[in-house]
């Protein structure tokens, strides 16, 4: 009778699979948090990398262009 018998996921294997999944949901959210926190960190750092640019070019004379392109190749 036992080849009979059809397996279903027992109570403690759904339950166990829902406490899995709720340590990587926290883990999910956490990292999600620290990216944006990355993020601003990453802004910020750019604004004041831009600010001392714009004060080294004003300092040594050197004029920017108004509308840089990064995307593009430098030219040489």
């Amino acid at each position: 009778m036992a080849d009979n018998i059809i397996p279903f996921p027992t109570l403690r294997e759904g339950q166990k699979l829902r406490e899995d999944m709720g340590v990587l949901e926290e883990q999910i959210k956490e990292n999600l948090d620290q990216l944006q926190s990355i993020n601003e960190e990453i802004i910020n750092l750019t604004v004041a990398y831009e600010d001392m640019l714009y004060r080294l070019c004003e300092i040594t004379g050197v004029q920017l262009p108004n509308d840089i392109d990064f995307g593009e190749e430098p030219e040489e």
